[in-house]
């Protein structure tokens, strides 16, 4: 995963993956509340894992119009 551009930890990342979150998307697009049940990870390190995930995951709203342009 990309998070290590980010300052995060491979350690972490591994925990990550071991719950089954093996994209960067997965990571993003999942509730803050979902990813605090990641067993070794606190708060702080979730709020900054989706703080790293989100700048690299595109999260804005486009139509499907637009995405077909």
């Amino acid at each position: 995963m990309r998070l290590t551009e980010f300052g995060i930890n491979q350690g972490d990342i591994k925990k990550l993956e071991e719950a089954g979150f093996t994209t960067v998307e997965s990571v993003a697009f999942t509730p803050k509340k979902t990813l605090i049940n990641v067993k070794g990870l606190s708060e702080a390190k979730i709020d900054k894992i989706l703080e790293a995930a989100q700048k690299l995951v595109p999260m804005g709203f486009q139509t499907a119009t637009k995405f077909f342009e």
